[in-house]
């Protein structure tokens, strides 16, 4: 199925996790490893958004509006492609039934206080609030580019091309892996300060009993993103690899 959606206000928050402490990907996926400090570490985002007006090609007027959140890593597939793993995928409850019955993959319901500063572009900060069994919260503001605990990716241009340009990713759909084809519309990025306020949702989504969670590696937020995505059959049935995350 082709869906085509704008994404607005999408508030990027990006951390560099080491690798003992990534969960297991399902076969057929790897960590896409980065260096720094002695460590071997691998890249985590949390997406805060609003989806706008998602559709499918076969019916253009039907369309859906709510906020979103979902946790990723970045990793390569069996074919080496740097992709996207969806770890978890949130959005308001009232639209898991139609989530369902177009076949999308596993949603988990959750509660959203998101700002909208595009539309405020005055304020000196905003901040973003999902939850469910758990809560994350930021607080970000717009300043210059900045990146901090982590590996240097070089210019702050081709940071943010390294962890967006992906138009791979992968997602469980009753126990299999399937692939979503993403084509990404030209957009504006706004560098922004990140302070996260509340971690327990992370923390749930990763099995995290103890422990810090790591300092903000970077962060943006991009005001408006038209995609196209289309949700591929199954692949595989989503096992977990063999080969642990320290591998």
């Amino acid at each position: 199925m082709q869906l085509r959606t704008t994404v607005r206000d999408c508030l990027y928050v990006n951390w560099a996790v080491p690798r003992e402490r990534l969960p297991r990907l399902p076969e057929g996926l790897r960590y896409e490893w980065h260096a720094a400090g002695g460590e071997r570490l691998g890249l985590v985002s949390a997406l805060l958004f609003h989806q706008h007006g998602l559709r499918s090609a076969a019916m253009p007027w039907a369309r859906l509006s709510y906020p979103q959140f979902n946790l990723r890593t970045y990793v390569l597939d069996d074919e080496g492609v740097p992709a996207v793993h969806f770890g978890a995928l949130m959005v308001p409850g009232w639209v898991l039934p139609f989530a369902r019955a177009a076949g999308q993959p596993e949603l988990e319901r959750g509660r959203f206080l998101y700002p909208r500063p595009s539309r405020d572009r005055g304020a000196e900060s905003w901040t973003w609030r999902a939850s469910a069994r758990g809560a994350f919260a930021v607080t970000a503001s717009q300043s210059a580019p900045r990146v901090g605990t982590g590996p240097d990716l070089g210019s702050w241009q081709r940071t943010c091309d390294h962890i967006r340009r992906r138009d791979r990713g992968y997602v469980e759909v009753a126990g299999r892996l399937r692939r979503i084809e993403t084509t990404h519309g030209a957009t504006t990025v706004w560098p922004m300060a990140a302070r996260v306020t509340e971690e327990s949702l992370l923390r749930r989504l990763f099995g995290w009993r103890e422990g810090d969670w790591p300092e903000v590696h970077s962060a943006w937020l991009c005001p408006e993103v038209p995609l196209s995505f289309e949700l591929a059959r199954a692949e595989r049935a989503a096992l977990p690899s063999s080969v642990p995350a320290t591998g």
